[in-house]
């Protein structure tokens, strides 16, 4: 790892000679995680599963469900998907302005595969599950416009022991105090920043049919995590440059530090209550998984030589929630969902390089947030049925966010970074067709800043 990384910082240097310092890493800041329901069939209806959760893709989103299968089932999903990660690229605080910096997934991705087996008033399964990966890069640096002029990167105006204000009032400052000094321009300084994370979830799952109208569920989950988050800067002077990185990564008795792929064992519960044919409830909670990925520093003293210095977790959120389907007619159904996502979780072990951000106590925090699934599935009954669907949600903002005291050049540079986000509107469609031993469905779920298609297919036995 240390070589890789060094080679890219050396690039990067080569190609953007004119970045400064700055504090954290940048390249984690402005991401948006989703961890919604596998399958095109739920994706085409805005997430809403849990109440319905009647096909194999129920061994993640609600293991209850499985009970209702009669036949052995083997389904398999590809996904692709484009992510924005949103940071702060220019203008004066607090008026900012951000640009998204597209990420990707690979173009045929196996995101989710399962094969459950109905044993009487019982079911077993087993499933792959990838709810995480996000592969992309960034950069904050003086830019030229249309017109030819350099756009600087975010700036402040900070009077000594006070906080930012604009201009016209740092300028009125220096003229009362007769002391340039006593209020000055800061830039934000520029980085380039890379991410690459990926989290996998292997799962055996099982389900009971207490009563003819009551199941529960619970799923064993081995989890894995892969993350490598670095950000390189140099000084204004050219005369210091550094790298900060954060990787599942371990250092060996030679100082030599090696990547590796962090595991963590957890579990999932829920249930399903269908008191008539036309309706049905489910619920279901997800314990996440917490991935040591410790924080590694180095500087053009040390011949970017990278140290860990410190020991920090990769906490991934819990998830519960409940959702009910409702079916007014034979072919219509309708589903909502409420899911609850704890996403303070990612702030519970944050590490800042800046002591006087460290010395604010816990200025970074992470909303957690509660998100509404609506979503609806008609089936054209024909010789092969056609079943369409559509659906929307609601995904309130949720990236880690500084609200910290504004009283020293670095803390206010944190905010710039770390801002606060914005909620973003889903909307889905999708559709497929059913056979009695095999069913194909696609989706198309769009937001502001993350997009993603699925096709799914599903073999009954």
């Amino acid at each position: 790892m240390r070589k890789s990384l060094v080679l890219v910082a050396l690039v990067v240097c080569a190609a953007v000679p004119a970045l400064a310092q700055n504090t954290d890493i940048e390249s984690l800041s402005g991401l948006q995680f989703n961890f919604g329901n596998p399958g095109a069939r739920s994706l085409g209806m805005g997430g809403a599963f849990l109440g319905l959760a009647d096909d194999a893709s129920a061994v993640e989103a609600n293991p209850a469900g499985l009970t209702i299968l009669r036949k052995p089932e083997v389904s398999i999903e590809v996904r692709n998907y484009m992510e924005s990660q949103v940071l702060t690229t220019s203008g004066v605080f607090p008026d900012l302005d951000r640009t998204a910096f597209n990420h990707h997934s690979d173009r045929v991705q196996i995101a989710f595969a399962s094969a459950v087996y109905p044993i009487k008033n019982f079911t077993v399964g087993a499933y792959f599950h990838e709810p995480l990966r996000n592969v992309g890069e960034g950069a904050v640096i003086p830019q030229e416009n249309d017109f030819g002029q350099v756009v600087p990167v975010p700036s402040f105006f900070l009077p000594r022991g006070g906080t930012p204000v604009s201009e016209a009032e740092c300028e009125r400052i220096r003229e009362q105090a007769n002391d340039f000094l006593a209020c000055l321009e800061w830039g934000l300084n520029p980085f380039v920043s890379a991410v690459d994370i990926q989290q996998r979830t292997w799962g055996l799952a099982g389900a009971w049919q207490v009563h003819p109208k009551f199941s529960v569920g619970a799923t064993i989950r081995y989890q894995t995590l892969r993350e490598q988050a670095l950000t390189f800067r140099v000084s204004p002077d050219l005369l210091t440059a550094q790298v900060t990185a954060q990787a599942t990564a371990k250092v060996d008795e030679n100082g030599i530090i090696e990547l590796t792929e962090e595991n963590d064992i957890t579990y999932a519960a829920g249930f399903k209550w269908t008191p008539s044919d036309k309706l049905s409830f489910g619920g279901m909670y997800k314990k996440g998984p917490s991935f040591a990925a410790p924080v590694f520093y180095g500087d053009l003293d040390t011949g970017f030589a990278l140290s860990q210095v410190a020991d920090t977790m990769f906490n991934v959120p819990d998830v519960f929630g409940v959702g009910a389907s409702y079916r007014p007619i034979p072919v219509l159904t309708i589903n909502l969902d409420a899911i609850h996502v704890t996403y303070s979780s990612l702030v519970d072990d944050f590490f800042s390089l800046s002591q006087s951000v460290r010395d604010a106590g816990s200025p970074y925090e992470a909303d957690d947030v509660t998100e509404v699934h609506l979503g609806a599935e008609y089936a054209f009954t024909a010789r092969v049925p056609f079943l369409l669907r559509a659906g929307v949600w609601n995904d309130p903002a949720h990236s880690v966010v500084y609200r910290g005291p504004l009283d020293s050049v670095d803390r206010v540079a944190e905010a710039i970074l770390y801002p606060e986000g914005e909620d973003q509107l889903h909307l889905s469609v999708g559709g497929g067709f059913a056979w009695p031993r095999f069913q194909i469905d696609f989706a198309y779920d769009t937001s502001k800043y993350y997009k993603v298609g699925s096709i799914s297919m599903v073999t009954r036995f």
